[in-house]
């Protein structure tokens, strides 16, 4: 390239940085722009939500609260008008009108004359065989018949029935036009004792309050509903209950089906048994309306019904267990259910996004704007006078000059060209003095180069050593401290939202990675030291058990991770040796064996005489050792094509360390391998007399 092709080629990377640098400030800032729009929005459309679902509650809340309040009412005023004409009829003799109404069956039961049997429009009668006919009782089922006609017909259009319990099961006067209740009923259907007739007596209900059922399914009437029972008492005595019965296919529908775009609903009572559920209807019919969410296997329902508890009238909204759902509770009175509402956070965020997105896309192309408007500008001001520069350097590069400058302006570009012409006559007189100089310089340069290449060619294999050092640590060195960097700062963003354990489990991974780069680190100031003699070893008799009882111990848990067991005989005997070079010999031999060992082997580990020596070997299961890689298994930062069986990292330093150290202890060290069957690495030190 000549140099005009440069000084073209720099002014025109001049203009395209200068408009890249604006580009990517620009559109920095619209970023930043669309990340608080995103967040705005996101924090407006929340508390949107949150108050529109609030009054969506609110209304669901009153609207399924008012059938059940009602029929509590309804109940209500049915016991005290019962009260208040018994009262009255106490001196009435009922049997002649008892026995006109009502007759005996076949199978024993007492009901309505068949006709005078009109149930579409008055109440039906179902007395047990063993109840005894007293007057006390005639007057409680002629007036029971009496009320429940008058009520049922008044509430027909809201509620399935309308009913009075006597004595428990012992008779049982109900309106219910659309079955005759009473005919349809076997004895041993009405002489169950139903869980919400014994709720109605005293000892189940001492408060004498009014109750509600769980959720049942009526064999006869073929519906699931819920009942409400107000007790009966006259005087201090228990008579019996009036009730409603509730169908809750209406509000199932509803609740199944009429919902905020995007949410659904569900109704569970506050013990955990569910009532409605889009997806879970089968489980609740399966369950006959007993699907208890605290015992069930639907955790993640279970957990929306944990969240729903803590719900309270001032604060009706919570989040759910995961953190992506917000969850509407409303309550429905009388019943004390609890309407939830499942808000997914996904429908925030979407909208969030669009309103961000906008934000961004104006930002775009506002910066398309401004990057065209800049590049008109920097052509004009910038580039034009930076051309007529280049033109007269290149003059200046064949000893001419210019009068092509931008002299005249008084900005920095015309103070650059005037303090170039200035520089321009200076070149030319020092020009020829510079020719001079190199003339002699380059004289002087000859024999110092010749100096200087024989110390070039020392330098050079130093300078290889180097670089292949520094190649290794780069490269072993930069996976583990990225892996720390992303680590910590996962773990710093997400400190609030992690459990515990998972926080301490990626702290465990950093301290891996720690250690990981420790090794690393350490093989390559071992080698550097060895190197350059200051590795310093002391030899003293070492006795080999302890020491090696020590180093497996300190395996233990690695050798776990790879279900490994190391084989070792105690042998009772010393060597001389450096007591920390030795240890370090035989860590690293035995991490080459749990290395490329395969998981669940075993490694030997064995000691024995060798005339005035010792040899320990280190014996594994992993693939052997090619015969061409023999020779450069001891060698400083080989590879060979063996792969550790577990991802584990290899410097290459190892084996090298472990040959200078047995060295500088007199001792030797060699291997012995056939490809495909393990390899056994031998090391000899000289026998210590006090073994």
């Amino acid at each position: 390239m000549t140099g005009s092709d440069q000084l073209t080629s720099s002014s025109a990377s001049l203009f395209r940085r200068a408009l890249r640098n604006m580009a990517c400030r620009i559109a920095l800032a619209s970023l930043i722009l669309s990340a608080l729009g995103y967040y705005y929005s996101y924090t407006r459309y929340q508390a949107e939500a949150l108050a529109n679902l609030g009054k969506y509650i609110e209304a669901r809340s009153q609207l399924e609260s008012n059938l059940f309040l009602q029929a509590e009412t309804n109940t209500k005023l049915l016991r005290n008008e019962f009260v208040r004409r018994y009262a009255l009829m106490q001196s009435y003799d009922p049997s002649p009108e008892f026995h006109r109404l009502i007759k005996q069956d076949r199978d024993g039961m007492w009901r309505v004359r068949p006709e005078l049997d009109d149930f579409e429009y008055k109440a039906t009668v179902a007395i047990l065989p063993r109840v005894q006919l007293t007057d006390d009782f005639m007057r409680q089922t002629l007036l029971a018949y009496e009320l429940a006609g008058q009520f049922g017909q008044a509430n027909r259009n809201r509620y399935y029935d309308t009913y009075v319990d006597l004595n428990v099961s012992d008779g049982n006067i109900m309106f219910l036009p659309d079955l005759n209740y009473g005919r349809n009923g076997s004895v041993a259907d009405f002489a169950v004792d139903l869980d919400v007739e014994l709720d109605e007596t005293p000892a189940r209900n001492p408060d004498r309050k009014t109750f509600w059922s769980g959720i049942y399914f009526d064999k006869q009437a073929m519906e699931w509903m819920v009942s409400v029972v107000t007790p009966i008492d006259y005087m201090g005595r228990y008579i019996g209950g009036s009730g409603q019965d509730v169908l809750l296919d209406q509000l199932i529908q509803r609740t199944n089906s009429v919902s905020i775009a995007g949410t659904y609903n569900f109704i569970v009572t506050r013990a955990g048994s569910l009532i409605a559920h889009a997806d879970r209807m089968t489980q609740i019919h399966q369950a006959r309306g007993e699907y208890d969410l605290r015992t069930a296997n639907d955790p993640s329902l279970r957990d929306l019904y944990y969240a729903a508890l803590k719900a309270t009238t001032t604060q009706p909204f919570v989040e759910s267990a995961d953190g992506r759902s917000w969850l509407g509770v409303s309550n429905i009175s009388g019943a004390n259910w609890m309407f939830v509402v499942v808000y997914p956070k996904r429908l925030l965020q979407e909208k969030a996004a669009i309103a961000a997105s906008m934000v961004l896309l104006l930002g775009l192309v506002a910066l398309l704007v401004e990057l065209g408007l800049l590049a008109w500008v920097l052509k004009v001001d910038v580039a034009r006078p930076l051309a007529r520069l280049k033109t007269a350097i290149q003059s200046l590069a064949h000893g001419n000059t210019t009068d092509q400058l931008d002299v005249h302006r008084d900005d920095e570009l015309g103070e650059l060209a005037r303090s170039f012409d200035a520089m321009a006559h200076k070149v030319a007189n020092h020009r020829q003095q510079l020719e001079d100089q190199v003339t002699e310089r380059t004289a002087e340069l000859a024999q110092s180069n010749q100096e200087l290449q024989g110390a070039n060619r020392q330098l050079t294999h130093l300078n290889d050593e180097k670089n292949e050092l520094l190649a290794i640590a780069a490269h072993d060195l930069k996976n583990p401290v990225a892996s720390i960097g992303g680590m910590a700062g996962l773990v710093a963003g997400k400190l609030g939202e992690w459990p515990a354990e998972r926080v301490k489990g990626r702290l465990l991974g950093i301290q891996k990675l720690a250690e990981r780069l420790q090794q690393i680190v350490g093989n390559l100031l071992d080698i550097h030291a060895l190197e350059s003699g200051q590795f310093r070893i002391e030899v003293d008799p070492v006795e080999i058990d302890p020491l090696m009882a020590e180093l497996l111990q300190s395996w233990d848990a690695r050798l776990q991770d790879k279900s490994q067991t190391v084989a070792w005989l105690p042998c009772g005997m010393s060597v001389l040796a450096d007591r920390q070079a030795l240890w370090q010999i035989l860590d690293n031999l035995l991490s080459n064996a749990s290395k490329y060992s395969p998981a669940q082997s075993s490694i030997t580990v064995t000691a024995v005489p060798r005339g005035d020596c010792v040899e320990i070997r280190v014996s594994d299961q992993g693939p052997g050792i090619a015969l061409h890689e023999m020779d450069k298994l001891f060698l400083k930062f080989s590879r060979l094509s063996a792969v550790p069986t577990g991802g584990e990292h290899a410097t290459g330093l190892g084996l090298s360390i472990v040959k200078r150290l047995a060295e500088g202890m007199q001792g030797t060290v060699h291997c012995q391998s056939q490809l495909g069957h393990g390899a056994t690495f031998s090391v000899a030190l000289p026998l210590s007399s006090q073994g």
